[in-house]
């Protein structure tokens, strides 16, 4: 049973409880503040320590004038400077250049296998390009045989399919999906 004893002490410890735990979560709560402060104050250290290293740097002579060179385009007396023009602001090929006389106008818009083939055309037909095969020797056809079709005439296969026909056009050209 439950004696008046009992209840009193049953409240005085939940008063105990209501007044503690308050004071409890807020010690928890700074004690992780200040773990994420001292993390924080670790991270801001480094930092210093890194750029204390990059102040130090400027005291070499040779990253010096690396800087200078990088930075300000300074060269030496005697030497030659050259300037790249960044990729992104060139349009074209300047006229009168060889690439402008090469470079044809109807491929500028194509897709990149259309003007990989045209560069292997372009290479094919230079000075020193390998001469096409000979033309094939004609054989006479042995007694029994069908004589071979002549160059001029067409060939047809077993469907009855010309070589000029949509269907063996079909099976030659390459489609890349583009």
């Amino acid at each position: 049973m439950l004696t008046w004893r009992t209840a009193v002490m049953v409240g005085v410890l939940a008063l105990a409880f209501a007044v503690v735990a308050p004071s409890v979560r807020a010690y928890m709560d700074q004690q992780a503040m200040l773990e994420s402060l001292r993390a924080e104050a670790e991270t801001a250290r480094t930092e210093v320590d890194d750029l204390e290293a990059d102040v130090a740097r400027w005291d070499d002579p040779a990253f010096l004038v690396a800087q200078a060179r990088e930075r300000l385009a300074y060269v030496f007396p005697g030497e030659t400077p050259y300037r790249v023009i960044d990729p992104d602001s060139v349009t074209g090929p300047a006229d009168g250049s060889p690439a402008a006389e090469r470079s044809p106008d109807s491929l500028e818009d194509a897709t990149w296998y259309d003007r990989l083939w045209g560069s292997v055309v372009e290479a094919g037909e230079g000075a020193d390009a390998v001469a096409p095969a000979q033309a094939p020797v004609a054989v006479e056809p042995e007694e029994g045989e069908e004589p071979a079709a002549e160059s001029g005439d067409e060939v047809t296969s077993e469907d009855g399919a010309g070589a000029g026909s949509d269907e063996a056009d079909q099976l030659t050209d390459v489609d890349f999906g583009g």
